[in-house]
């Protein structure tokens, strides 16, 4: 239990406001990549601060559930403070704090199972390629639990949201720790809000990426127990729950460009590799869905919420309320991300040439192995999957100087820290307008579906 100054949410008013603007943290999943949310962060956390707009609100899936929670029980403490203790647990990290050894003993073991499943044997099952039971207990040596309960309990943070996937209805799961209102599920939405006392279960379900880790069975609350997967498989930054638990201004943190991808892809001699198709899967997962969330805001900040009279704005508070949904409001963004795509993967292909290729690869053989599993061979597919499994002090010392920089690289474009409008960030026009409204038809037709 820290014992440091305590800071409260900003007053309310009679009417519901608040006296300051609710600001969240949205982190997205992405494995060892949670080293760059964190060099963000050192920068972003502190300046909120100073501002007097210290989130109140922090949203995470997979990694970004794993920073989130960290935050959320240090949340108590200084910025500065807080910062430096998530560093200093990722420049300690080792790879069997969070994953076994695969090259050893298991791999024959492993071997036999993945046999075995595809002979389809009675009892033998391999749910996952990596054992990940080592970050049950670093999970818990990051994060005290007690003190991320109490943080909300006193109002310290009004929110902590976990987003995991419900194997058994395959949708999203948002697992919310508040003594606030929960947001009401939508039959239109396949999001669920759960109240829940957030621990590790919930972390570690929001984490398991399929495939590579096996499900985890979460057990409270009760009317939601089962087995879940990582939550990016069907919502990677959790922009909608940092909104509905009552937002006015996100910082949103990302692993490529949020402009949408324009460049044409060309392929390789030869047909692709696991590691081309795997990449290009994880992009479509785990980028596309932020850059649509994010196009959406800035849409309705620019051309329905800033827009007078009886023209768009008019017209779609009107469509709204017809039925029965509130108007929409403006949200202010910070956005941080690299400046270019495939930053990352090429400082994971960098960090993996220098310290394992070669001779020096059989002291660590984990790596290389995983490295001639995706194909072998330098190539920005495999920087991108190495750049989720790479916790190598060097990756992340790397990851946070560039989490670091880019945050200060939007603050030198927007030295008030907030953004709100599309021409800004977004290629973005009013014909955008005609695509927002087919899609409140959309939901609208969807929700009327799913209606007894």
């Amino acid at each position: 239990m820290s014992d440091g100054p305590r800071f409260t949410t900003p007053a309310r008013t009679g009417n519901g406001s608040s006296a300051a603007p609710r600001v969240a943290i949205v982190l997205p999943g992405g494995g060892a990549r949670g080293a760059y949310e964190v060099g963000a962060l050192s920068v972003l956390l502190p300046l909120l601060e100073e501002r007097g707009e210290r989130p109140v609100i922090l949203c995470g899936t997979s990694v970004g559930a794993i920073n989130a929670t960290a935050l959320g029980a240090t949340a108590d403490q200084p910025a500065e403070a807080a910062v430096a203790s998530l560093i200093a647990h990722w420049r300690g990290l080792k790879k069997s704090d969070v994953i076994r050894p695969v090259v050893g003993p298991g791999l024959p073991l492993m071997a036999l199972r993945m046999l075995g499943e595809a002979l389809e044997v009675p009892g033998v099952r391999l749910a996952g390629l990596l054992d990940p039971s080592p970050l049950r207990r670093s999970l818990d040596k990051w994060i005290d639990w007690d003190d991320l309960h109490r943080n909300v309990r006193t109002g310290v943070i009004e929110a902590v949201c976990v987003v995991a996937t419900s194997l058994a209805r395959s949708s999203p799961v948002a697992f919310v720790d508040s003594v606030g209102r929960v947001p009401a599920s939508r039959p239109a939405d396949p999001l669920q809000y759960v109240p829940a006392v957030l621990d590790s279960e919930h972390v570690r379900a929001s984490a398991a990426i399929p495939m590579l880790f096996p499900p985890v069975e979460i057990e409270h609350p009760a009317a939601l127990a089962g087995h879940y997967v990582d939550g990016g498989t069907r919502l990677n930054s959790p922009v909608a729950p940092a909104l509905a638990l009552g937002a006015d201004r996100v910082v949103v943190i990302g692993f490529q460009p949020f402009r949408a991808r324009v460049e044409v892809p060309t392929e390789g001699p030869g047909p692709p590799r696991l590691a081309d198709v795997a990449a290009n899967v994880i992009d479509g997962l785990l980028v596309d869905q932020v850059v649509d969330d994010l196009h959406r805001l800035a849409t309705i900040n620019s051309f329905v919420v800033d827009a007078g009279g009886a023209g768009p704005r008019g017209s779609a508070d009107a469509y709204r309320a017809a039925r029965g949904r509130k108007p929409y409001r403006k949200i202010s963004y910070a956005l941080v991300a690299p400046e270019r795509r495939g930053e990352l993967a090429a400082i994971a292909d960098e960090v993996f040439e220098e310290r394992y290729a070669g001779l020096q690869g059989w002291l660590r053989p984990d790596y290389p192995f995983m490295s001639r599993l995706l194909g072998g061979g330098r190539s920005p597919s495999r920087g991108e999957l190495l750049s989720f499994l790479l916790f190598d002090e060097e990756h992340v010392d790397r990851l946070v100087e560039l989490g670091a920089a880019d945050a200060r690289r939007w603050l030198a474009r927007h030295p008030n820290v907030w953004c709100s409008d599309a021409a800004h960030d977004f290629d973005i026009d009013a014909s955008a307008v005609a695509s927002l409204r087919e899609r409140e038809a959309l939901d609208e037709w969807r929700d009327l579906r799913r209606r007894p």
